[in-house]
């Protein structure tokens, strides 16, 4: 083999290390992060990604409120010290709040060594603001790198993925497709994954009544991911069970 195809086998080996195991095996396969809780309970979490925003968040608080809902909040800390009104009503209403990201970015886009920090960066700031130290945390995306997940491990934190995926944040999304979608895709145990700012919020605070009206017309007990039932992490049987698709 010369030495560039060589060059080009190495490159290809390590994002495959650094990329395509964690994708297959997190991401994918839900290893060592909470992807779901007690399939055989008829209980669903609720959780919002990239806020808080006053424009939206706030009308997402007052129709939680209204139903007499609580939700798990995956907050920027940065918007979170912009916003510290806001951020006190989701505390006072009882919400969750836990760290999304101190840089929103996708992580096969961030230097490995930014990627390590960030899940660190993002639970001591969400802990500064809230005075409680957060359990677990939600990347952008969703989305892992081998950094990603060392830096969670060395913060003490779990992932947290979702089995309902609304599509909020589409071109062409619309408050019904977006509860079409939850309607679709929701069953017992599932993390339904929303957004409170950025794209999603054009559609999700005019869906989620209707929401919230079809999965208690269903049976579904609506909590945050602290009260969610079985939720834990995945292990390398589930992961088979997952690519098995059983």
């Amino acid at each position: 083999m010369t030495r560039p195809w060589r060059w080009l086998a190495g490159i290809a080996a390590g994002a495959a290390l650094y990329i395509g195991l964690p994708y297959l095996l997190v991401q994918r396969g839900g290893l060592g992060i909470v992807t779901r809780g007690d399939p055989a309970r008829r209980q669903v979490a609720l959780t919002f990604d990239d806020g808080p925003d006053p424009r939206s968040t706030s009308l997402v608080l007052d129709t939680l409120r209204a139903a007499g809902v609580q939700a798990t909040f995956f907050i920027l800390p940065a918007l979170g010290r912009q916003h510290p009104d806001l951020l006190r009503r989701l505390l006072d209403e009882g919400h969750e709040v836990l760290p999304h990201a101190h840089r929103h970015q996708h992580a096969w886009t961030l230097l490995p060594w930014v990627a390590f920090r960030d899940p660190g960066q993002a639970t001591r700031e969400v802990e500064q603001l809230t005075g409680t130290r957060p359990r677990f945390q939600r990347p952008p995306h969703g989305a892992y790198s081998l950094a990603t997940v060392l830096g969670q491990h060395a913060t003490g934190v779990t992932g947290v993925h979702w089995t309902v995926e609304a599509r909020d944040w589409a071109a062409d999304a619309t408050p019904d497709t977006v509860r079409a979608e939850v309607a679709r895709q929701v069953t017992p145990g599932g993390i339904i994954v929303l957004h409170d700012a950025g794209p999603g919020a054009r559609t999700t605070p005019a869906a989620l009544p209707g929401i919230l009206e079809d999965l208690h017309s269903r049976g579904f007990e609506v909590v945050p991911l602290r009260d969610l039932r079985g939720a834990r992490p995945g292990t390398l049987r589930d992961v088979w069970r997952t690519l098995r698709g059983r």
